[in-house]
């Protein structure tokens, strides 16, 4: 009997012992500590990129084009409403418009197409 009593008390003492550990938190897991000082992250930025937009409102052309092909009348001179998608005039009028009456004349996109 008094084996019984102990088989049964061990019994019991395994089957509160699974409960208890079933219904405990698990332990945290934590990170060694470190020897080297922590240092704070650094911001990344993405790669310039080296593709050219695409699109002629983008378009910043480096050179001036001609004047005949910004003078479409032929009138002598050319005004902002008549740039149409021209980026570098456009850039550019007012410095070109020498006597800043609205309009740059093929004298005036000659001078200031030299020193640009």
């Amino acid at each position: 009997m008094k084996t019984a009593l102990i088989v049964a008390a061990t019994f019991t003492l395994a089957i509160a012992t699974g409960f208890v550990v079933a219904q405990s938190n698990p332990p945290a897991t934590q990170r060694p500590p470190s020897t080297q000082p922590s240092t704070p992250p650094v911001e990344t930025q993405p790669p310039a990129s080296t593709m050219q937009p695409i699109g002629r409102q983008n378009m910043q052309p480096t050179t001036p084009p001609d004047f005949a092909t910004l003078d479409k009348s032929g009138v002598g001179y050319v005004t902002q409403e008549q740039l149409g998608y021209d980026a570098w005039l456009r850039t550019h009028f007012s410095g070109c418009d020498g006597d800043h009456d609205g309009q740059v004349t093929r004298k005036e996109y000659a001078a200031c197409t030299k020193n640009p």
